[in-house]
C-alpha cells in the first residue's frame, strides 16, 4: 500500500495528500477526475509507491504529466 498526492496544475498546490493507492487505485483516479472537473483546471497525481506522475484534466482524461513537473521525491530539500 502507497499513498498519493493530488496538486493544482496552474500553482503547483497540494490539493490532497495520503489518498490511499496501489498503483493509481480507482479511488485516486476518482478523486483526481473529481477535483480537476470541480476547478476546471487540470491536477497532477503523484504515486510514492510507484514513482509515477499523471495529469487528470477537467474532461476527466489521464495523461502523463507533463515533462516540466518536478516529483516530490526529486526536489532538493536544501
Amino acid at each position: 500500500m502507497s499513498h498519493s498526492t493530488i496538486y493544482d496544475m496552474a500553482t503547483g498546490y497540494v490539493v490532497t495528500d495520503g489518498v490511499q493507492s496501489q498503483k493509481i487505485c480507482d479511488a485516486t483516479i476518482n478523486t483526481a477526475r473529481r477535483i480537476a472537473s470541480e476547478r476546471g483546471t487540470s491536477v497532477i497525481v503523484e504515486d510514492h509507491g510507484t514513482m509515477e506522475c499523471y495529469r487528470f484534466t477537467p474532461a476527466g482524461n489521464r495523461w502523463r504529466a507533463p515533462k516540466w513537473w518536478v516529483p516530490a521525491w526529486d526536489v532538493d530539500d536544501d
